[in-house]
């Protein structure tokens, strides 16, 4: 900026700090009184600027004629009406450290630069800064050493011109140097912070004064490579085992592969020679398993987490930011501990600085803390996206993982961490995970400290969780409530080694801005933009959160909105229930501009009245509503989560779960008439057919029952449980009793009938078992419902249809099996909730969502069903009293395959569509894809496998 003095007739030069203010030297405005007058003009190459008129807006109290070079500098105000403030960034502040020169950057109106019409033209001052040049004087002293270097009287006119050093604006030209030519004194921004008043007027309109360190020393190209290792315990037994089954069990059965392809004259060199293959099988497969080396494959994992933690935060951020990039600059200060704090932490901080924060912390370990709704999790997600986005970066990758799935009694953090980023990020490869944890290219940024106990004054397990973070020595990041971590400080209980920040409430000047950056239509803030934020009005106080402040962005983009904003301009603070009424009046606009069309979509948006009839149907229960799912006694439990499969009490306490046992028999009644036609056609009926049909009827009821259930648990298929020790375990289980299960039907119907019931049995019960049931459940109880449950089908099936051959005995061990484990299962779950435990396994492999469930279950559904139309299409083709054409034959095994799927396994899939059938209109028929469109309109976020309402005021509003 150009500044002309009217009191002394001379120019200077100056810097345009934010909207208004502008950064000059003192002296530039001698003989200007305290709100004087004086004149500026914006830099433009093209002359075509016009003066505008400003105003002095502070200067040192203590220099009251700039007697004091370090107080050589002032702050003017614009405030001509003409003038249009620039969108530019916001200005970066710095303070030079170290010993070595930096490269330094100005631009004046000096006097060498006149024209004949006395105007002066832009002459630029490259050079660098000496830090170890004058340090008593705590002043800066620049060398121009690139491009025309006038004389000392040709710099005149250059004083108050902003230098830069990269980005960051360091200091202010206040006068030349006798020392040389091209040698220039200035005042650093950091000292005029020292002076009374100059911080907090920069605060007041909308300026973050956040000085950052810039300069230091190089580093050691010699020296460490950024990545420090992590001591990590060693793998818990079970993970030891899990990598030394599957190689074993492929050497013992290439062992018995080549026993059995013996010539009859072998002789001792093939047995040796098997037992050497046996070996040689156990290690390719365990080298093959094992973890690649590191160098290139470890570079190319890093690579890929990188990646997929970008795209997953990119994602989340936009969610947060309400489906916009506009977000507020909220800043933070760092809180003091008393002792074994992280070293450099900057007093202060903001939004757009909090990756460079980090960078200067030693060590890197930060707790961010905030009131609810102050934008924690938004700033630890901002840290992740702003490292990630870094050109050529190539430190540890910031992870962001939920706290309040991890239990800290029996897992350690790397134990569990590694586990989540292996399944969230890395398709399920937790040795890569730990690899990559270990070696220090991951940094944990661990989000809700305070959601891992329930509200009250005791915390066990957030307390435990910073015991063993203690112990952790690498990068991290930590957010929790002020008033929990609080809590835990005073218990002596806090994370060591780090910085600790508070995030503060939004300063009118930021919320203004955020308003004006993020609306689309600028015309209809244009006259209340001042008003909303005016000293003790309701406005402001309410706008100082970011949630409300998104509301009222949100607001702005609509006549109706705007119109609603209007109305409460001037209202005074302490006008009764004056907030509470912005607050609604906010909320009564938010899904309506939530609703508006997108250009990106071009699917049309769902009407507001509906959306809001839809979301208060499905929350009315939550916080304890009277919809609230129940327990056995039938207390209503307080839950804040929308899961998939614990809707059904949207559509009444009965409603929905008799509308899925139906949707069960209709399932089952096309496959038993088809069956029964075939039957007939091969002259069957009454006798064999009616006993194969009476065997199938109880799966139907059963199922119906089961889906009648107040709660069900979803099925889901993990292939990947194959390749642990769970999952072998299992199948190991589901044999044994197949083969306990052969030795009465032996005995009874003969060894054919019981080898085939035997391994029907041990496939569907030791294969389902594996594959679809939680890993925490009681075995014994288990073991004790189901296996006579099975053993009951399996006998009464060889008693009514032993005399039909093979095929009766492999159906009825297949339906054994499927009846033991719904007779089990439920039992082994029950006994481990008494244990305080049948809690829900982890997600498979790839970032969880609240669809997950539905998804899990309808695959579970298909791949049952596909099974068993294989089975009964074999049967319809080759079993001589079953026998039927190729239409008949296919027809038959589809719909036994819907009754065994989507009819007997896929109970949630029933739950939903009855939710959907006993609503009859009230929710949308596609309500999976309705509360997708939620997530991505930000009217619901995700947390984990559930969806939750945004903000707790909306669902309260919503229940209202």
């Amino acid at each position: 900026m150009e500044i002309w003095n009217p009191v002394l007739g001379k120019s200077g030069s100056g810097y345009l700090l934010g909207d208004e203010v502008v950064l000059t030297a003192l002296h530039v405005v001698d003989g200007v009184h305290a709100g004087g007058g004086v004149e500026v003009r914006q830099l433009d190459p093209e002359g075509r600027t016009a003066w505008t008129a400003a105003e002095l807006l502070w200067r040192p109290e203590a220099a009251g004629a700039g007697a004091l070079p370090e107080t050589d500098g002032a702050l003017l105000r614009i405030t001509g009406p003409e003038w249009q403030p620039p969108m530019t960034p916001p200005v970066r502040f710095g303070r030079i450290v170290g010993r070595d020169r930096v490269p330094c950057l100005g631009l004046g109106f000096p006097n060498a630069v006149a024209r004949a019409d006395h105007s002066r033209d832009t002459m630029p001052m490259r050079g660098h800064v000496d830090p170890l040049h004058g340090m008593k004087s705590r002043m800066t002293t620049v060398h121009v050493d690139v491009g025309i270097v006038p004389g000392r009287s040709g710099w005149r006119g250059s004083s108050g011109t902003g230098l830069f050093c990269d980005v960051h604006l360091v200091a202010v030209v206040t006068t030349e140097k006798s020392l040389a030519p091209g040698v220039l004194e200035a005042v650093p921004v950091h000292v005029l912070a020292e002076l009374p008043g100059f911080e907090q007027t920069l605060s007041a309109h909308g300026i973050h004064f956040v000085v950052e360190d810039i300069g230091g020393s190089p580093p050691d190209p010699g020296g460490d490579t950024g990545f420090a290792p992590i001591a990590m315990p060693p793998p818990a037994v079970r993970h030891r085992l899990r990598k030394l089954l599957l190689p074993a069990a492929g050497g013992a059965m290439a062992i018995l592969v080549l026993m059995a392809l013996a010539p009859p004259a072998s002789g001792v060199t093939w047995r040796v020679g098997t037992a050497f293959s046996g070996v040689m099988a156990v290690w390719g497969i365990g080298w093959r398993r094992g973890p690649r080396p590191a160098g290139a494959g470890r570079e190319a994992a890093v690579r890929k987490l990188a990646e997929t933690v970008q795209a997953e935060v990119g994602r989340r951020r936009w969610q947060l930011l309400g489906n916009d990039s506009k977000a507020i600059n909220v800043t933070f200060v760092t809180v003091p501990q008393g002792g074994r704090d992280a070293d450099r932490a900057w007093p202060r901080g903001d939004f757009d600085g909090i990756a460079r924060y980090l960078d200067g912390l030693r060590p890197q370990r930060l707790v961010i803390t905030g009131g609810p709704g102050s934008g924690k999790t938004l700033l630890a997600c901002e840290l992740v996206h702003r490292v990630l986005a870094r050109k050529g970066y190539d430190g540890p990758v910031p992870v962001p993982v939920g706290l309040s799935e991890w239990d800290t009694t029996s897992v350690t953090f790397t134990e569990w961490f590694s586990e989540r980023v292996g399944r969230e990020y890395l398709g399920g490869s937790t040795v890569t995970a730990r690899d990559l944890l270990a070696s220090g290219r991951i940094m944990p940024v661990l989000d809700g400290l305070d959601e891992m106990d329930p509200p009250g004054r005791r915390r066990p397990r957030a307390g435990a969780a910073l015991g063993q973070l203690n112990r952790f020595a690498g990068p991290l990041v930590l957010t929790c409530r002020s008033e929990e971590y609080d809590d835990l400080h005073r218990a002596d209980q806090r994370l060591l080694d780090c910085a600790k920040v508070r995030i503060e409430v939004v300063r009118s000047a930021d919320g203004r801005r955020y308003l004006l950056g993020r609306t689309t239509n600028r015309a209809r803030l244009a006259d209340m933009e001042d008003a909303l934020f005016a000293a003790g009005t309701v406005t402001r106080e309410a706008l100082s959160s970011p949630w409300m402040l998104t509301l009222a962005s949100l607001a702005s983009q609509t006549e109706a909105g705007a119109a609603k904003l209007r109305s409460f301009t001037g209202v005074p603070a302490s006008a009764g229930r004056g907030r509470q009424e912005l607050h609604a009046a906010l909320l009564d606009a938010f899904i309506p501009s939530v609703c508006e069309p997108d250009p990106a979509d071009r699917r049309p948006p769902y009407p507001a009245q509906a959306v809001t009839r839809w979301l208060r149907l499905l929350t009315a229960g939550l916080r304890g509503g009277s919809a609230a799912p129940t327990d056995r006694g039938g207390t209503v439990v307080p839950s804040r989560d929308l899961a998939i499969h614990t809707l059904w009490p949207v559509a009444g306490p009965r409603g929905a779960r008799y509308a899925a046992a139906a949707l069960t028999l209709a399932c089952w009644i096309p496959a038993l008439l088809l069956l029964g036609f075939c039957l007939r056609r091969n002259h069957a009926l009454p006798l064999p057919g009616t006993v194969l049909l009476a065997l199938l009827t109880p799966a139907p009821l059963l199922s119906a029952w089961n889906a009648r259930a107040r709660y069900v648990q979803p099925r889901r298929i993990l292939f990947q449980r194959l390749r642990s020790r769970l999952g072998w375990s299992r199948i190991i289980l589901g044999v044994t009793l197949g083969c306990v299960l052969m030795l009465p039907l032996t005995a009874l119907f003969g060894e054919g009938f019981a080898q085939a019931a035997g391994a029907g049995f041990a496939v569907v019960f030791g294969f389902g078992l594996a594959l679809s049931v939680r890993a925490d459940i009681d075995r014994r109880h288990l073991v004790a419902a189901g296996a006579p449950s099975g053993l009951a089908v399996a006998v009464a099936a060889g008693f009514l249809a032993g005399g039909l051959g093979d095929f009766v005995g492999l159906t009825a061990g297949c339906g054994a099996g499927a009846i033991g484990l719904a007779a089990g299962v439920p039992a082994g779950l029950r006994a481990a909730r008494r244990n305080n435990g049948g809690d829900p396994d982890p997600d498979p492999p790839g970032v969880p969502t609240p669809l997950s469930p539905l998804r899990n279950d309808l695959m579970a559904g298909m791949v049952s069903g596909a099974v068993v139309a294989a089975l009964t299409l074999y049967g319809t083709l080759t079993v001589e009293w079953l026998r039927a054409p190729w239409p008949l034959a296919v027809g038959t095994a589809l719909a036994c395959g819907v009754a065994a799927g989507p009819g007997f396994v896929a109970v949630t899939s029933r739950q939903y569509l009855g939710l959907l059938a006993a609503t009859r209109g009230k929710l949308p028929w596609r309500l999976a894809t309705f509360l997708r469109w939620c997530h991505g309109r930000g009217l619901l976020r995700s947390a984990g496998t559930v969806y939750q309402v945004r903000h707790d005021e909306l669902l309260e509003w919503l229940r209202r």
